[in-house]
């Protein structure tokens, strides 16, 4: 679901692997998600590793492996750090249960629209200093979905103060591009935003949730924990020193 709710541009198959890629555009979209695997001998996985090197070098981008629990083959990570690979970003994937939200609060007027619009694109390429590369990228990769999207914006005085977007698949709501502008931050305004997205997931079906976030993020671990996300496993990725 996280693969499908956060599309790449292109996504190449080796062997039970999974090659994404998107112009360089976020980790989780460019980097090699090894899903499935057959009995090989160490030798035989790093050359595996070596074509999916060079499958990244051609497009111009660093190799990068996305290591969960679940990975084929399971000594992986370690073959990868004797390669000279270092762990980065650290994440943490959690869920949590619809059916147990509060009721919503807000203070604020939430806007929620089906589509990528210039004006969620103009909002969330302002609050995270976004390059014009990586909004047209972001805008290919968003526009080609065909999951239902939710693009959500908490506006004070007409004025958007933060931004979302909510995808959702089979029951569950990914959510993505949670950011708060500078001067409204650590003032409730990403709590209010998540919970009416949660709510608006609910009301298009949705019975759970899920996200992402790096651990380091300490307040916005902070903020999932009040609102009841349960860590089901954690993953980190592997890029070449």
């Amino acid at each position: 679901m996280t693969l499908n709710t956060w599309p790449a541009e292109q996504s190449i198959l080796l062997q039970g692997w999974i090659l994404r890629s998107a112009a360089g555009y976020t980790k989780r979209a460019n980097s090699v998600n090894p899903l499935y695997g057959t009995d090989e001998s160490d030798d035989e996985i790093r050359k595996k590793v070596k074509l999916a090197e060079a499958y990244y070098v051609d497009a111009g981008l660093k190799p990068v492996f996305k290591i969960t629990p679940y990975i084929q083959p399971a000594d992986l990570d370690k073959i990868l750090e004797g390669s000279g690979y270092s762990v980065v970003e650290p994440s943490s994937v959690r869920v949590l249960d619809l059916n147990r939200l509060p009721a919503p609060n807000s203070q604020y007027s939430l806007q929620i629209q089906n589509e990528c619009s210039e004006e969620w694109l103009n909002v969330f390429a302002e609050l995270t200093e976004l390059s014009h590369e990586n909004r047209k990228t972001l805008h290919r990769m968003l526009s080609a979905s065909t999951l239902k999207q939710g693009y959500a914006l908490l506006l004070k005085e007409g004025v958007p103060i933060a931004c979302g977007l909510g995808i959702i698949q089979h029951g569950y709501m990914g959510i993505y591009d949670i950011v708060t502008a500078q001067a409204h931050r650590r003032q409730g305004m990403a709590e209010q935003l998540l919970m009416g997205m949660l709510h608006w997931g609910k009301q298009q079906g949705a019975s759970s949730s899920f996200l992402q976030v790096v651990q380091a993020n300490r307040g916005a671990c902070a903020l999932y924990d009040k609102l009841g996300f349960e860590e089901i496993y954690q993953y980190w990725y592997r890029v070449r020193n």
